[in-house]
């Protein structure tokens, strides 16, 4: 009995690992399309002529199992949001993204004990955009 539950235990901590923890998530607003490579999702900075909104797309620069890489200067953080923005974007089937936002962030983690009190900060950015079809 107290190996299957340690089995259980072991998958869901895999996929709680693999999934749970992607610093990217969308709010689907138009029509999905078929997904398509992420090389194809071009940058804009504003609209073009002619397009179709298919989701807003909020991403992290923060450490994720499914996607791990350490990214020391802003603009490798940078760099991580927008790779996180197509990929999600090419899932979505969106050929375009519209970047909105961008910010930088710092967390603070606290570690108190019997005879220390600890802080520890991780910096990272945040950027939001929107997934657009151009025809």
């Amino acid at each position: 009995m107290s190996r299957y539950i340690s089995l259980r235990k072991l998958i869901g901590l895999v996929i709680f690992l693999n999934i749970g923890c992607y610093p990217v998530s969308h709010i689907v607003i138009g029509e999905i399309k078929p997904p398509i490579s992420p090389s194809q999702v071009k940058i804009f900075l504003e609209y073009p002529d002619e397009y179709e909104i298919i989701a807003r797309i909020d991403a992290s620069s923060e450490f994720a199992f499914k996607d791990p890489s350490i990214n020391l200067t802003w603009q490798s953080k940078m760099d991580k949001i927008i790779e996180r923005l197509k990929v999600e974007a090419a899932q979505l089937g969106a050929n375009g993204i519209v970047i909105e936002n961008t910010d930088n962030k710092t967390k603070q983690n606290i570690t108190v004990s019997k005879k220390t009190t600890t802080i520890n900060e991780a910096h990272y950015k945040t950027g939001t955009a929107t997934a657009i079809f151009i025809k």
